[in-house]
Order: C-alpha cells, then sequence, then structure tokens
C-alpha cells in the first residue's frame, strides 16, 4: 500500500555517525544530511502483515557530506525505518511500539564494501547513483557495441566478486562518456552468487541493451538505423 504522507522529515542538518558496529559499514564517520531526494514508504495492513509481507517501512535516500565540512554535496545516505502498519498510526505507543521487528538491511552496505575491498572497480564510489535515460538506441551501432562490451567487462567484475544486483534496469548503467568508464549501481537489492556464475547473452536483454521483442519499445524507442537481427530475432 503507498501512501502520500511523508515520514522523514526535518532532517537536513542532522548529524549521523556510522560505525562498524553491529555490520562493517562502507562508509563510516560522522556524516551531515544536507537534502532529501526522496521518500518511499510500504504501508502494510493487518492481513499484509498476518501474510508475511510486514512489517511496514520507509527508505530515504539523502545527499550527505562530512559533518563539519563546507565541502560540496558529495556522497548518498539511505535511511530505512520501520513505521507502524495502517490504521495504527494514532494508538497508544505500546501497542505500535509492540510491532517492532529487529530486520535491519544491510546488503546494500555490505555489498558495496566487499566489493570495493575485493578491488571491484565496476562499482560507483557514491551510493545510490544512477545515470537515467541514456538514448543508448539512439547510438550508431559501433557506440552500442563499445557500451555493450564494457557492460560484459564490468558485469564478469561483480560476479567474481560474488555479487550481482537483484534489479536488472537499464538505469543501473553508470557510462563515463569522457573516459569510457561503466560501473552498474542498483545494490538496494543485491544478492550473494555462485562466483562460477557463467556469463549469458540475456543478461544484456535484462538490461535493454538487446531487445527481445517491441514490448520495451514504448520505454526504449529504437531510433538508429542501423539495428541488426541475430537468429533469435533479438535487435542488436
Amino acid at each position: 500500500m503507498t501512501t502520500s504522507l511523508e515520514y522523514l522529515v526535518g532532517l537536513e542538518g542532522t548529524e549521523v555517525t556510522l560505525n562498524s558496529s553491529p555490520q562493517p559499514l562502507f562508509h563510516t564517520g560522522t556524516w551531515e544530511i544536507v537534502e532529501k531526494l526522496e521518500e518511499n514508504a510500504e504501508v502494510e495492513d493487518e492481513r499484509d502483515v498476518a501474510d508475511g509481507l510486514g512489517p511496514s517501512d520507509v527508505a530515504g535516500k539523502f545527499l550527505c557530506r562530512p559533518a563539519g565540512s563546507d565541502a560540496q554535496k558529495i556522497a548518498f545516505m539511505r535511511i530505512y525505518k520501520q513505521i507502524p502498519i495502517a490504521g495504527t498510526e494514532f494508538q497508544k505507543p505500546t501497542i505500535r511500539a509492540a510491532q517492532a521487528v529487529e530486520s535491519p538491511d544491510y546488503i546494500e552496505l555490505i555489498a558495496l564494501k566487499d566489493l570495493r575491498e575485493q578491488g571491484c572497480d565496476a562499482v560507483p564510489k557514491l551510493l545510490g547513483y544512477h545515470s537515467g535515460k541514456k538514448g543508448f538506441w539512439s547510438y550508431p551501432i559501433s557506440k552500442r557495441e563499445e557500451i555493450r562490451h564494457k557492460f560484459c567487462e564490468a558485469y564478469k567484475k561483480l560476479v567474481k566478486c560474488g555479487y550481482r544486483p537483484l534489479m536488472s534496469e537499464s538505469s543501473k548503467i553508470i557510462y563515463d562518456w569522457n573516459n569510457g568508464e561503466m560501473h552498474i549501481s542498483g545494490f538496494s537489492n543485491a544478492v550473494r552468487i555462485d562466483t562460477s556464475e557463467e556469463w549469458i547473452d540475456r543478461i544484456r536483454i535484462w538490461y535493454s541493451l538487446v531487445l527481445k521483442s517491441k514490448e520495451m519499445d514504448q520505454f526504449f524507442p529504437v531510433t538508429a538505423t542501423d539495428v541488426l537481427f541475430d537468429k533469435e530475432g533479438w535487435r542488436w
């Protein structure tokens, strides 16, 4: 259930200290929240909770910087918070407190920390950074092949280190046109995988770098005039 109510408000200027407990975190030290970028709440009702979909929670994305610094906004911070079950927002504190469960999700920070410590430069330095729509299907085939090749290299680096994003979207690809560097983001939903997992061409389809059918044309209009078809009918 979605809601228009905002839960993470008035946090600008708040200082948050991150340390190594209870799990090793990627960014330690004290950070100042500068600006809220977005907030997404999942409010469950009692039936949802009984069906195992709870608890209700909200996730916020913020720009931040080292506390006491006048530096520019240089990092992202995600804040997760459990919120009341729908219909209990104004009940007694003891009733709402009874809903609390211990279910912190550290996978994003752990994945990024593990990948960086293993020297995996396929992940971005800024938490949560994404590229947005790139106009990939408007570029000539030489440029499309260059991006596909870079993506394949970056993805294999992630697999070698034992992680991959659970959500496969083109917006999770970060490509630097100046130096040709490729990064992959989206680790708020990362999964651990077998490092022997093999590359398959279908992975390019997951990220819309190859189109299996015309169903995705409404989201990724193909304006390039040099599109190639393979024996499967996929467009390259």
